[in-house]
């Protein structure tokens, strides 16, 4: 690996929403999180654990074109929609091509805004959740 060389930035960011690739989005988050309870006996020194359930979700900022495009391929309502897939690709010519994807993604929240003297109004949030386990390079969470 070349040192001074470049990494992954926005520009080897291709996100593709329910099999189209998205232009305009400004931003994607997600996470996966599977809590513990630490199980005590005697003493005061855990002698177990129990696992809680898995949980993923995320977030993402859309220009409104972008958010009209995916409402329509969901069918007019983000919330009637099918779970859809969201795949997040991150290429760069130094280093191998990282995919993670979402595999079946329901849209919980929409938020919109817009303010005075910005070049780009009429943008979206959209919060979701993950219904099954993030694959994290192709590799699944569970």
């Amino acid at each position: 690996m070349p040192i001074n060389g470049n990494t992954y930035d926005w520009e080897s960011v291709t996100i593709d929403l329910n099999g189209t690739t998205a232009i305009d989005i400004e931003e994607i988050s997600y996470n996966d999180s599977r809590e513990i309870d630490l199980i005590y006996g005697k003493g005061s020194v855990s002698t177990k654990y129990g696992r809680k359930n898995y949980s993923a979700s995320g977030s993402m900022s859309l220009l409104r074109e972008e958010f009209e495009r995916l409402r329509k391929k969901l069918g007019g309502s983000v919330y009637k929609g099918e779970p859809f897939p969201i795949s997040v690709c991150y290429a760069n010519d130094d280093v191998p091509i990282v995919t993670d994807t979402l595999t079946e993604v329901k849209i919980t929240k929409q938020d919109s805004s817009a303010k005075q003297d910005e070049s780009a109004t009429g943008k979206v949030k959209l919060d979701f959740k993950i219904l099954t386990p993030i694959k994290w390079n192709g590799v699944a969470a569970l």
